[in-house]
């Protein structure tokens, strides 16, 4: 009997002692949350984490500068704070694990969505370390208020799975509508959005793997000039891969309809693919990414950061002989369906010599064709050559002020001329062909020589 009630007192021991040894850990976990935040973008501007026996308060706050502007060269704050009330296991108030954590979001101290809102947002960490996050926001009304429409959510759920050192991360959300309007109609509409993504952290130290967005339908009305627009069965997917120490990835866009009014292109499809990239650099590049991504840059400031470490990782790239593909093309216009393909590779290409034009070519190896309809690319070198009549007559303008600038129908005739020239030009040499109603066009890069339809057109020579 005593040694009954001596295990019953030492279970008791544990129980009691076990939600504040598991404190520390959870602690450790959502430290490890607070960081993927930072990795994607946010800035912490400050952190708190009150930890009691049998649970903890967790205040953080972020800073987001979102672009702002026609050239997005400035940036608006917004900041917000991720309020975390944490249940220490191993009982929590969802049965066994290390806690439980239910959050709440605020921005400049007021609640984002309103107190009466019932939104579910709740984190479970098992005995293992495993996690997942659920997300549900029921459906809701807003009226419009100042400066803002109305709006219309039929609202959103989902989940994310991690595991214990975030190295295995699955997602899936869904939004069924999502509606604005303004008193006498209803100005954008999103309807069956759908992500699912999974990722994992290869031998490589990279997180490879794949995904799926999707939209049912776009429409959108501008008041002021009653222009409709309406997409149709958007997605994007990509994955991808590691074999050894190359990474090949691709990721393929496809829309079934795009309606402007009463014009209708699509279906439309594009897939491009890379192939022979070395995961050591692209590792490098990913943590700088990531770095870059924690700064809160303007566009501007972020494009030339990422292009630097672009530029100084390049040599490591090209070491793999890198291979670029678009694998498929196709657009379907009113005036016809283009169509293309391309792929291109540089062989034992360095950095080095990337200004030297002739030993470029000489190291690429490239294949690409396309199709479209004549009507479409009369229309395309149309728009080229009069943009760049109007800089010869500006230039002139500049040297003479009393020289007169042409009209738009002098500036069609002219540039319809020079456009008829040059496709006699071309289809005469046979870099075009014609093939019914539409334009043809073949080229093939290798040893330094180009091959279009079949003719060669000779390149630079490397000096000797």
């Amino acid at each position: 009997m005593k040694r009954f009630l001596a295990l019953f007192v030492v279970l008791g021991a544990v129980l009691l002692a076990a939600p504040g040894v598991i404190g520390y850990q959870v602690e450790t976990y959502y430290q490890g949350l607070i960081a993927q935040f930072n990795k994607g973008g946010l800035e912490v501007t400050s952190q708190e984490y009150r930890r009691d026996w049998f649970g903890a308060e967790g205040r953080t706050s972020f800073l987001v500068k979102l672009p702002v502007g026609p050239d997005r060269s400035e940036t608006e704050t917004f900041r917000f704070t991720l309020l975390s009330q944490i249940d220490h296991g191993p009982l929590t108030a969802a049965g066994l694990g290390l806690a439980k954590i239910q959050s709440e979001i605020s921005a400049e101290g007021e609640a984002i969505l309103p107190k009466d809102y019932q939104a579910d947002i709740n984190t479970l960490i098992d005995i293992g370390g495993r996690g997942v996050t659920r997300i549900k926001l029921p459906a809701t009304d807003i009226e419009a208020g100042d400066n803002r429409p109305a709006i219309h959510f039929e609202g959103m759920e989902g989940e994310m799975r991690f595991d214990a050192s975030f190295e295995a991360v699955t997602a899936n959300f869904t939004l069924p509508v999502l509606t604005f309007s303004d008193a006498s109609q209803q100005l954008l509409e999103i309807a069956g959005v759908s992500l699912n993504t999974r990722s994992s952290k290869g031998v490589s130290g990279l997180m490879l793997g794949g995904g799926e967005f999707t939209i049912e339908k776009i429409g959108i009305k501008d008041s002021d000039s009653g222009t409709h627009v309406e997409l149709a069965q958007l997605g994007i997917d990509a994955q991808s891969s590691a074999e050894a120490d190359s990474v090949s990835a691709f990721v393929r866009y496809r829309v079934e309809k795009v309606q402007v009014d009463d014009q209708v292109y699509g279906p439309a499809l594009l897939k491009v693919g890379f192939g022979n990239l070395p995961a050591a650099v692209l590792l490098k590049i990913q943590r700088s990414v990531e770095e870059i991504n924690a700064q809160q840059l303007s566009d501007e400031k972020k494009g030339m950061a990422l292009l630097s470490v672009l530029m100084g990782n390049a040599s490591g790239l090209l070491k793999g002989n890198p291979v670029i593909t678009v694998d498929s093309l196709s657009v379907q216009t009113p005036d016809g369906l283009i169509e293309g393909q391309l792929s291109l590779q540089a062989v034992d290409l360095e950095w080095k010599e990337i200004t030297n034009a002739p030993v470029v070519l000489s190291k690429l190896i490239g294949d690409a064709s396309l199709r479209m309809p004549e009507k479409m690319l009369r229309m395309l070198l149309q728009q080229k050559v009069q943009a760049d009549l109007m800089k010869q007559f500006e230039q002139r303008r500049l040297v003479d002020p009393e020289s007169e600038m042409p009209t738009a129908e002098q500036l069609f005739a002219m540039s319809s001329n020079v456009v008829e020239q040059q496709l006699v030009v071309l289809l005469g040499q046979e870099f075009l062909t014609k093939e019914g109603d539409a334009i043809f066009t073949n080229a093939k890069l290798a040893d330094g020589l180009l091959n279009v339809n079949g003719k060669t057109i000779p390149l630079p020579m490397s000096p000797q």
